[in-house]
């Protein structure tokens, strides 16, 4: 209803009260190929398991922005986004979003550093404090062997309604840092886990 507007997050109205939008594909990519446990924070879990048989151990499934759309129906039983962010009166506790928070100061300390400004500090030591704020602000646990995992890279991204709207994942990277990647290649991975933590903003 109208008395809502201004407490009711924007992306909770177009969840929740519109039905209009779910999680990402390319959300679904790196929460799910990264094995990243801030998902459960962000959106929530579908029951039909043959919407996410492409990974059976992560029950989330996105829909890919601009995809093609038989009927809106068909993508309804995909992620929501997690009701904390509905409106207080539906049993939602989050009402602002974060607009600029302490894991993002890190990240932009972390990119700082990698361009060689002054006073910035070591960029492996800002990208890794920025995902620790972020997993903290967030409620996550298993920082630690997020932040060394190596091997997990975003998967690629199968509707399992329409299959013109699957994907190759674009990007490659890991989590961890190394210290012997190419600048561009820690530049990637310092702006895709600063996307990661600016969910809602």
């Amino acid at each position: 209803t109208n008395s809502l507007l201004g407490v009711i997050l924007p992306l909770a109205q177009i969840c929740f009260q519109w039905d209009d939008t779910r999680m990402g594909a390319v959300m679904e990519s790196f929460l799910g190929g990264l094995k990243d446990p801030r998902v459960s924070s962000y959106f929530s879990p579908i029951a039909n398991a043959s919407l996410y048989a492409d990974h059976p151990s992560f029950p989330y499934k996105g829909i890919r922005n601009g995809a093609y759309i038989n009927t809106k129906a068909d993508h309804i039983p995909f992620s929501k986004v997690n009701p904390n962010f509905n409106d207080p009166p539906n049993g939602g506790t989050t009402t602002t979003r974060r607009d600029f928070t302490a894991a993002e100061v890190f990240f932009l300390k972390a990119e700082a550093g990698l361009r060689g400004w002054a006073g910035a500090g070591d960029p492996k030591t800002n990208y890794e404090e920025g995902v620790r704020l972020s997993f903290s602000d967030w409620g996550a646990g298993g920082v630690d062997a997020y932040l060394a995992d190596n091997t997990s890279k975003p998967w690629d991204y199968v509707d399992p309604v329409d299959p013109r709207n699957n994907f190759t994942s674009r990007s490659t990277i890991t989590v961890a840092w190394n210290d012997a990647d190419s600048k561009e290649l820690k530049l990637e991975k310092i702006m895709t886990q600063k996307w990661i933590n600016n969910f809602t903003n």
